[in-house]
Order: structure tokens, then sequence, then C-alpha cells
């Protein structure tokens, strides 16, 4: 991850049409960044699927995850971000970078918002988890909640998802109707893919 001169990190687009392009990113403290080896391989492995898919960023950030699918020829995304700051960044990274495709920005709590937001989304959607976590209260408690909103998911629409985790959490086979069908590892962090 580079730094500007105002001291505010950045990272890149690192594929499609908007390869090399900044992205600011929230302070360090408010948001993790995905490392770019991760979401190299992450794209790699989705590859076509992303292309005229709607994607959805449900922890987004900055939106460096969302924006990467976009630029790849995602046809839209909808990116959930309940802090103020990094919502800002967000809207200001996908004005200055995606000022013509197709996105919405749903501020708020993603557990609370996520079901009336993704109606009308229609097949294929691929859902993107990386939720924040605060390490005092412990991280065993945000998974529990992603896997329940998984399992409310409408297989009719998401026909992938993908959870990033810390690799020692020990991730379900099934959760509701999707089934795991590949684990993927990056030191302490880990992607795991589910199909419906």
């Amino acid at each position: 991850m580079k730094t500007n001169q105002n001291k505010k990190p950045l990272l890149k687009v690192i594929g499609g049409a908007f390869k090399g392009r900044n992205i600011k990113m929230a302070p360090l403290e408010i948001t993790r960044s995905s490392k770019a080896i991760l979401k190299e391989s992450l794209f790699n492995t989705l590859n076509q699927e992303v292309v005229l898919a709607n994607f959805v960023e449900f922890f987004a950030g900055s939106g460096s995850i969302g924006i990467e699918a976009l630029s790849r020829g995602a046809k839209s995304a909808i990116f959930f971000e309940q802090n103020k700051e990094s919502c800002r960044i967000l809207e200001e990274n996908l004005q200055n970078i995606c000022q013509d495709c197709h996105y919405r920005i749903v501020f708020g709590d993603t557990f609370e918002k996520y079901q009336e937001a993704l109606k009308g989304l229609d097949y294929l959607s691929i859902g993107y988890f990386d939720p924040p976590f605060d390490i005092r209260e412990g991280m065993a408690g945000i998974y529990q909640k992603c896997f329940k909103m998984i399992e409310k998911l409408d297989t009719k629409v998401f026909g992938i998802v993908i959870l990033e985790h810390i690799s020692s959490l020990e991730i379900p086979q099934f959760i509701g109707g999707f089934k795991k069908v590949k684990t993927k590892k990056f030191g302490k962090s880990s992607l795991s893919y589910f199909v419906a």
C-alpha cells in the first residue's frame, strides 16, 4: 500500500478498465484493506463470472473490491457501509473512478438494511463479505451474524457468495442453500467460496 503526500493510504485498481487508478482508503483504525494478493486471487478465481454480474460488497469500507468488480465488467454494484468517514471516501472513489458505472451506496448497518436494499436484484449476483470486527468483543459473533445473513440470501439471485475471514475460523460446509466449494489461505486471512 502506498501513501501520498497527505499521508492518506492509497491502493490501486489491479485489473480491467480502471487498472492503475488510485483508490483512497479510510484510516486503518476504521477499516482494513484486503491485500492485493488476496484481491488478485479472488478475481482470478471469479474470472468471467464477474462480467455482467451484480456485485454486492456487504461491508464496503472504501469499496476496493466492488470497484475492482466494476473495473472487470460487473453490470452493477451495491456497496453497504455504516461508517460516515468510510462512506464519504467510498463515494469519492466511485465518483473519481466509476462515473459511468451503475452503482448504489447503502449507508447504515448492513445487517438491518440488506433485505430491503437487495429487492429487485436479479441473477447472477455475487455477494462479498469482509466483516469488520472489534477485537475487544471477539470475532466469532460477527461471523455468526454473517452466516445467518447468508442463509437468508435468495439462491435464485445469488449464485456465488465469498467470505473473507481469519484463517483460524472454522467455516461450515453448508450455509443455508449455499455449499462451500473452496477455501484459499493468505496468511492470517482466507477466502471461502460458496455456490448456490
